[in-house]
């Protein structure tokens, strides 16, 4: 059997002399790259903290990519220096390992933080008519009829669309469409409920859904869904048919396992405890 050559068209010492020279093109160009970004003023993608986050990674990646060049370059001196392998493996086999499992790390890391894989923002200032729709605040909950709150019950127009946001705005609509169907479905009145479960159940990353609840909702999943959860106590404390519910039971009913944790969360939205809004009302 005829041996088999990987570099026919290139010789095998050219083909390592290549790699060499295209390890240190991207090297360079990454450096060139964030210096000419650094260079540049006024613009506003900078006071993002998505950017801040993105900047440091790119840093972290080009001077640890840096490193491995070095490396690599090292790792073929030694492989056109000594044309036994086994003396190259011997005194290359340590910068080549070195260099595999930075690399393995760095990559690693974007599981961890994956913002990072987010992109840059972009600028929504065309939205500034939608923001009611699409973005707002905690508020107090108001008496509602109705057996699933909408989100415009739990929310209030601000201005924070006109911020620099990461996800388009036809995403976000998406988004807030996918968790009015969750709310019809009333998840949120099951005391498993987690932004897990909601993601799973709309099939949309977890990490989509932290983004759009810290950065765009500007609150907290747990606030919302508490928020969601006392308005559906308030419709109970309301109804007669509920009449021989205990309030412990009615935090029960709407998700909570906790009743010192339902207790605190309608006094926060409604300013009041269970008993005293009943006291009210009659």
């Amino acid at each position: 059997m005829a041996p088999f050559h990987i570099n026919k068209i290139i010789p095998h010492q050219l083909d390592q002399l290549f790699n060499v020279a295209h390890t240190y093109f991207y090297c360079i160009s990454l450096w060139v790259l964030l210096e000419r970004y650094r260079k540049t003023k006024n613009n506003p993608i900078k006071k993002v903290p998505q950017y801040q986050l993105i900047k440091k990674w790119l840093l972290l990646f080009t001077g640890i990519f840096s490193v491995i060049t070095i490396n690599f370059t090292a790792a073929m001196a030694n492989m056109w220096l000594y044309d036994d392998k086994s003396v190259f493996l011997d005194r290359a086999s340590g910068a080549l390992l070195f260099a595999s499992i930075v690399y393995v790390m760095l990559n690693t890391m974007v599981m961890f933080f994956p913002h990072i894989m987010y992109g840059l923002p972009f600028d929504h200032r065309n939205l500034a008519g939608n923001d009611a729709k699409i973005s707002g605040s905690p508020a107090k909950i108001k008496e509602g009829s109705e057996e699933n709150p909408s989100a415009a019950d739990v929310q209030k127009p601000s201005s924070s669309i006109n911020e620099l946001q990461l996800f388009s705005p036809d995403y976000v609509v998406a988004i807030e469409e996918l968790l009015e169907q969750s709310i019809g479905s009333q998840t949120y009145l099951q005391p498993n409920c987690s932004l897990t479960l909601i993601s799973t159940e709309l099939r949309l990353p977890a990490h989509h859904l932290t983004y759009y609840f810290n950065n765009i909702k500007k609150e907290s999943f747990s606030n919302w869904r508490n928020n969601l959860r006392i308005a559906y106590a308030i419709r109970i404390l309301s109804d007669d048919t509920f009449k021989q519910l205990t309030i412990e039971g009615i935090g029960e009913k709407v998700g909570f396992k906790s009743y010192s944790t339902f207790i605190r969360s309608f006094k926060k939205v409604t300013g009041k405890t269970p008993s005293d809004y009943m006291e009210n009302r009659s």
